[in-house]
């Protein structure tokens, strides 16, 4: 039998080896993680920097802080949070616009409840919040007087189609759909004191009394 030559045999093994590889590669072991990516386009589409800046964390992807029941205080108010009420961390978009955000169990979904602390007058705050949600016909803001520590509040109630404008991302992604909130307006001086409910019409609707009572119990600190 002919000598096979040096440059033969390793044309040879490297050929089996390729074999061998190609083989082994393409073995389905079960493990999803395991299964090749599929290929990587050779151009990507690149982000607008609107489309960075909105790419928020879903409510559900939110780090909880803490759970009540427990007492907090933020500027000139104190709250007792009652039991299940969830504190998340804020977003960096909701950083300096809110102070802090709870998600709060019902029977029909979560709902969000922010805080938050601002100028302007409360009229003028109510005024946008109406402006927030186009209601359907029969569906009439309802807008009344709410006492807390001794404090004349406004209570407000809405429904229909929500439209946050620029504050939408909040409640991108897998956030409960609002079509539905309750906001109260506490005078604290200069910076007045708001809370805001939000979430569907039958989720705010099952925590609608208790929400009322959480509010009345407030205790302005001025």
């Amino acid at each position: 039998m002919p000598r096979m030559r040096f440059s033969e045999r390793s044309a040879t093994g490297i050929w089996t080896l390729a074999v061998g590889l190609a083989l082994v590669s393409g073995c389905d072991s079960g493990d999803a993680s395991h299964v090749a990516a599929p290929p990587v386009p050779s151009v990507a589409p690149s982000a607008s920097p609107a489309t960075v800046a909105n790419a928020h964390p879903a409510a559900g992807d939110q780090k909880s802080l803490r759970t009540g029941p427990f007492e907090k205080t933020l500027d000139g108010i104190r709250l007792s949070i009652p039991a299940g009420w969830k504190e998340v961390e804020l977003s960096p978009a909701q950083q300096g616009f809110i102070d802090a955000r709870f998600q709060i169990p019902t029977a029909h979904g979560d709902v969000t409840l922010t805080y938050s602390s601002n100028g302007g007058g409360i009229e003028t705050n109510v005024r946008r919040w109406v402006g927030q949600f186009h209601s359907p016909a029969g569906k009439q803001p309802v807008i009344g007087d709410l006492d807390i520590g001794g404090k004349k509040a406004t209570w407000v109630d809405l429904q229909g189609e929500f439209d946050a404008g620029p504050m939408a991302a909040a409640n991108a992604g897998s956030a409960p759909p609002v079509d539905r909130m309750l906001g109260v307006a506490i005078p604290l001086g200069s910076r007045d004191f708001y809370l805001k409910l939000t979430g569907s019409d039958a989720a705010v609707s099952d925590i609608r009394d208790a929400f009322r009572q959480f509010a009345r119990d407030a205790r302005p600190l001025n």
